[in-house]
C-alpha cells in the first residue's frame, strides 16, 4: 500500500477485516486496516484449540528454521500480530490461510521470474489478506493494495468494467516490478518494504534523520503504520508457517480454485460463455476472475488475463480457437495428458522422499507448490524426510466440453426393460468428489420440444442497481433487441426478471 493521509497512521494494514458498504460494481469491498497493535506478553490461547503457549523463546526459535530475505526479529509488536492472527482473528485467519492455496503459486512464479525472493509473497497477507477486493480507506485496491496513481505508473487501469489492481496476475506482475525497483534503490528488503508502504520519500527522511540506513535504527523517525509494516510482515511469515501449532484449520478451497492456468484474450466474452464452454461452474469463473467488474471479459488490443482450473484450459483453448479472430495455443502441451480417470476431475499419485530436505525443494523436484503439498499432505513440519509417501494431486483434462443433453422419454418405450443380451444403461450421476471438496456440474438441458403442448422453459436474469440493458446482453452473449423483443420491454428497473433465451 502506498502513501496514506496521515489522518491514517494510527491503522496498521496487514489485514483485511473491517467490511465496508458494497458498491454497484464490486461484490466485496472490503477494508485493509486495522487498529495499531498493543504489545503484549499474555499467552496466545486460540479459539476451538487446545491451550498453546507461544514464549518469546518460542517465537524466537520457531524463525530462525525459516528462510526469509529479511531479519526475522521477535518483539512485542510481532507478538500481538500473532496473536490476533490466532486468536483474535481466528476465522479471518482460516480463510486466509486457504486462499494461500489459490494465490501463492502465482506469487512465487512472478517473484521467480524477476529474480525476487520468494518470502516476498507474505507481503499480500500483511496488505489485504489474500482478498483481491480489499479496499483501505483511502482507495488502495487489490492483493497487493495499489493506490490509483501508483497503480497506473505500473500500468494497472481502472475503469467501469475492470479494476486491473484486482486482476491477480497483472497486479502481482506489477507489484513484482515495484518491488524490485524499490529494492534497486535500497539494496536492502527491510527498507524497500517500508517504502513499499509509506513510499520512499518518507524513507529517505527517515535515513538522514537517523543517519542509518538500518530499517531497526530508522523505525522510530517513520509513521507509526510503518514501524510496524515489517514486524507485520514477521508476523505473516510466522503465521503462514505455523499455523498449525495454534489449532489452525485452514478453510482450504476446492480443488479447481488451487491448480489454477491463466491465458491472455482479445476477444469480448462473457461469463457465461466461459463457464458453458469449459463446464465449470459460473461462481468458480467469477471467483477467479476478481478484476473485472460486470461478469465479462470486454474486447480489447492489450489483452486480459482470464484465470481458469487448469483442467479446463485445454477446453477454453479450444473454444477460443472457434471464435475465428486469432489463434490461441497452450504452452507445454504435451502435459495435457491424462494418467488416470480419478473421480472424473481429479487423481492423485504418490512419491516416495529418498531424502531429507525442505518441503519446497522437494515440491519443486516433484513439479508441485511448497503449499499444495503441506496441505495435501496435513504436514506440520517445512521440512520431508526419508520413507515419507506423499500424496500429488493431479487434473483430469477436458479437452472438450459438451453440455449433457437428456432425450425426453418416448410413451412408448419409456420404463421398457432392456432386450436380452443388451446391458441396461447406467443413470448418469455426477463424478463422486474428493474429500471435502465439491464437483463442478456440467449444464444440463432437457430437450422437449418434439412436444407441441410443452411449456417453453426459459433462463432468467434478476435485475442489479445500476445494471443496464447492454451489460445483461454482453453477460449471456445475446443482444439487446433480443432481450426487448423477449420482454416486450419499455424501461428496466431494480429487481425486473428478464428472459434471457428459451431452453
Amino acid at each position: 500500500m502506498q502513501l496514506r493521509n496521515p489522518v491514517f497512521y494510527w491503522l496498521t494494514l496487514f489485514f483485511a477485516f473491517t467490511s465496508l458498504p458494497l458498491t454497484a460494481q464490486d461484490n466485496e469491498v472490503q477494508d485493509a486496516d486495522l487498529p495499531e497493535p498493543i504489545d503484549t506478553n499474555d499467552q496466545l490461547v486460540p479459539k476451538g484449540a487446545a491451550y498453546l503457549n507461544l514464549t518469546d523463546a518460542e517465537l524466537k526459535e520457531r524463525l530462525s528454521y525459516l528462510s526469509s530475505c529479511l531479519e526475522l526479529r521477535t518483539d512485542g509488536v510481532v507478538r500481538s500480530y500473532v496473536k490476533t492472527y490466532v486468536q483474535l482473528k481466528t476465522e479471518k485467519t482460516k480463510n486466509m490461510l486457504g486462499k494461500r492455496l489459490t494465490y501463492f503459486p502465482l506469487f512465487e512464479q512472478k517473484l521467480k521470474e524477476y529474480g525476487l525472493p520468494a518470502d516476498l509473497k507474505y507481503l499480500s497477507v500483511v496488505e489485504s489478506a489474500l482478498n483481491p477486493k480489499a479496499v483501505s480507506r483511502v482507495g488502495a485496491t487489490g492483493l497487493w493494495q495499489f493506490m490509483p496513481y501508483t497503480g497506473a505508473d505500473y500500468g494497472l487501469h481502472t475503469t467501469g468494467v475492470v479494476e486491473e489492481r484486482s486482476d491477480p496476475v497483472k497486479s502481482t506482475d506489477a507489484a513484482a516490478r515495484y518491488l524490485k525497483a524499490l529494492f534497486t534503490q535500497y539494496d536492502d528488503w527491510a527498507l524497500a518494504l517500508a517504502a513499499y508502504n509509506s513510499g520512499p520519500g518518507r524513507v529517505n527522511s527517515a535515513i538522514k534523520r537517523a543517519h542509518s540506513r538500518n530499517f531497526w535504527a530508522i523505525q522510530r523517525y517513520l509513521p507509526k503504520e510503518t514501524r510496524n509494516y515489517v514486524p507485520a510482515f514477521i508476523a505473516a511469515t510466522y503465521i503462514c508457517n505455523y499455523y498449525q501449532a495454534h489449532g489452525l484449520a485452514p478453510n482450504n478451497p476446492d480443488f479447481d480454485e488451487q491448480l489454477t492456468s491463466y491465458i491472455k484474450v482479445y476477444e469480448g466474452l462473457s461469463f457465461r460463455d466461459i463457464a458453458e464452454a469449459t463446464g465449470i461452474d459460473y461462481a468458480v469463473v467469477k471467483t477467479l476472475n476478481p478484476g473485472f467488474r460486470r461478469d465479462y471479459v470486454p474486447p480489447t488490443t492489450d489483452g486480459y488475463f482470464i484465470i481458469l482450473p487448469e483442467r479446463v484450459m485445454p477446453a477454453f483453448v479450444r473454444y477460443l480457437n472457434t471464435l475465428g479472430s486469432r489463434t490461441y495455443t497452450m504452452e507445454n502441451n504435451d502435459n495435457f495428458v491424462n494418467s488416470n480417470i480419478g473421480d472424473g476431475r481429479y487423481w492423485h499419485s504418490l512419491v516416495n522422499v529418498q531424502q531429507p530436505e525442505t518441503l519446497d525443494n522437494f515440491a519443486q523436484k516433484v513439479g508441485c507448490n511448497g503449499d499444495h503439498l503441506k496441505a495435501w499432505n496435513n504436514l506440520e513440519s517445512n521440512y520431508v524426510y526419508t520413507g515419507q509417501s506423499l500424496k500429488l494431486w493431479h487434473p483430469v483434462y477436458v479437452q472438450k466440453h459438451s453440455a449433457i443433453r437428456i432425450e425426453a422419454p418416448d410413451k412408448n418405450t419409456a420404463g421398457a426393460k432392456p432386450k436380452k443380451n443388451e446391458p441396461a444403461k447406467p443413470a448418469s450421476s455426477p463424478p463422486k468428489a474428493m474429500p471435502g471438496q465439491t464437483t463442478a456440474n456440467s449444464p444440463v438441458s432437457v430437450n422437449s420440444r418434439h412436444d407441441a403442448n410443452a411449456t417453453p422453459q426459459y433462463q432468467f436474469h434478476t435485475v442489479r442497481r445500476n445494471e443496464s440493458l447492454e451489460d445483461i446482453a454482453r453477460q449471456y452473449a445475446t443482444s439487446v433487441e433480443s432481450l426487448r423483443k423477449l420482454n416486450n420491454l419499455s424501461t428496466l428497473n431494480i429487481g425486473m426478471r428478464l428472459k434471457i433465451r428459451e431452453h
